[in-house]
């Protein structure tokens, strides 16, 4: 029995080595390797001259995406460092434990030119280092990535949140509350992405639609007849590409580069000058309306039709 017991102790002993040497659990948001996603904050005072607090933003994103901002808390007329803002595409660089930044967009006021490179090492803390012009600063991990798919659901109304639950294939019968449509929006997005763009979406269209609503008239065969009409013709609803009113340009003008730059325009409100009819087709709501929406609602809208 002797041996027995010296194998078991021993066996014992090296399991116990194995779970001591192991590596602490990660926090949620770090991987195994590389850094964590999420925003990482470096602060300068007095950076140019006094009271000139300087912040510089580094953002690593899902997908790769990465923006790098800086602003300062003195105004420029007061001497402060000019506020700027650039996006880039990142990557891990393992051997040399340091984030690779190649700058795809940049800033006319300051910052990375396009197509620069920026390296910025990875220390022991979790921290970033970032250099430019001559300045180097340590940025801190402070926050994760923002989650801009619930940010638009919180900005729904209950009729919008029912849209998106029928556009995803998901079943909105029993919810009555804004929490309820919540809920089970969640948990579609835990099996997959959802569907934010319900009006395109001949279900969710027809999930908000009177007879979709219950509504007795609605579903009555015979008022459904009554209320039916011919299609409209060819010429009754707006055509994208139609001739534009004056002061106003078509979706295609709008759309290429080559065309717009030369135009009298405004390059980054270059949906303002569609015409109004054009402009309700393309975003479903007049221009009054869309001016109201978030600025990160406004620029998903837009990129939707290459005007961003």
């Amino acid at each position: 029995l002797k041996p027995f017991w010296c194998k078991l102790l021993a066996s014992a002993g090296a399991f116990l080595l194995r779970v001591l040497q192991r590596p602490p659990t990660m926090t949620e948001g770090e991987s195994a390797e590389g850094p964590r996603l999420g925003t990482y904050v470096g602060k300068k005072r007095d950076c140019s001259c006094p009271g000139d607090h300087v912040s510089w933003e580094i953002s690593l994103l899902p997908d790769r995406v990465c923006t790098i901002g800086c602003r300062s808390e003195l105004s420029l007329s007061k001497g402060g460092l000019q506020a700027w803002q650039v996006e880039g595409a990142w990557a891990w660089e393992a051997d040399d434990e340091e984030v690779l930044v190649d700058i795809t967009r940049d800033d006319p006021l300051g910052g990375p030119k396009r197509e620069r490179e920026i390296a910025m090492p990875l220390c022991e803390d979790g921290s970033l280092v970032f250099n430019f012009a001559g300045r180097e600063v340590s940025c801190i991990w402070e926050r994760p990535p923002r989650d801009t798919i619930q940010e638009q659901l919180d900005a729904m109304s209950l009729k919008e949140l029912k849209a998106v639950a029928v556009a995803s294939g998901l079943d909105p019968a029993g919810c009555i509350e804004r929490d309820d449509f919540l809920r089970i929006l969640a948990r579609g997005r835990a099996n997959g992405p959802l569907i934010l763009s319900p009006e395109m979406s001949p279900v969710a269209a027809a999930a908000s639609s009177p007879a979709a609503s219950g509504s007795p008239v609605a579903s009555s065969p015979t008022s459904s007849k009554a209320d039916e009409k011919p299609d409209a013709s060819p010429t009754a609803s707006p055509a994208v590409d139609a001739v534009p009113e004056e002061g106003c340009y078509t979706l295609e003008q709008l759309t290429d580069k080559r065309t717009w730059e030369k135009l009298d325009i405004r390059a980054t409100e270059r949906e303002t000058y569609l015409p109004e009819a054009v402009f309700v087709q393309l975003f479903g709501m007049p221009k009054a309306d869309f001016a109201k929406l978030p600025k990160w609602k406004k620029d998903n809208l837009k990129k939707k039709h290459d005007l961003f």
